[in-house]
């Protein structure tokens, strides 16, 4: 059975936040919703980077979902207790390799859903794939620009080249 449509739910969720830009350097009214999913709710006002805090406001907020519950056979207390918090990039691949989720190389087929990580400790949902291992894909993410910087603006949906990418961590097959 697909869980592809549970998968975009999640993309759902980030893809609200599109096209939402900083008022200033890492802080805007919309952002602050973000850190509360983070064990640093203090990050807004020291204007961190906020692209694991928006990872982790979007598995929150996906983890509320019944039929996202149901597939991962989870109470709402176990989901929360579950779900990476960290405002930190580099925690999430030890969070990965904790719980045993699957953590794929650059050069895997991806599906709606992976979350991505870039070796410039940066993080987005992958929301589209060209369907081959080397060729490029479409993720949605915070603390991001136009041109697909870690260090942004806002939040955006962009087309993405494998070259910087660390790794890929799959939820649900």
């Amino acid at each position: 059975m697909s869980t592809f449509a549970i998968r975009k739910k999640l993309i759902d969720i980030a893809r609200l936040d599109v096209g939402k830009v900083e008022v200033s350097k890492n802080q805007s009214p919309w952002i602050a919703k973000l850190w509360t999913a983070t064990t640093y709710p203090e990050g807004m006002q020291e204007r961190q980077p906020y692209c694991a805090a928006g990872a982790s406001y979007g598995l929150r907020e996906w983890l509320k979902l019944p039929e996202v519950l149901e597939a991962l056979k989870m109470t709402p207390e176990q989901a929360e207790k579950w779900r990476c918090k960290s405002a930190a990039v580099r925690e999430w691949s030890k969070w990965a390799r904790a719980h045993k989720l699957r953590i794929l190389p650059k050069h895997s087929i991806l599906k709606t859903g992976d979350i991505v990580i870039y070796d410039y400790s940066h993080i987005e949902f992958v929301t589209d794939d060209d369907g081959t291992p080397k060729g490029p894909f479409v993720a949605v993410g915070y603390n991001t620009n136009s041109a697909g910087s870690r260090d942004g603006e806002g939040a955006f949906e962009k087309p993405r080249s494998r070259s910087k990418v660390e790794c890929f961590i799959r939820i649900l097959e």
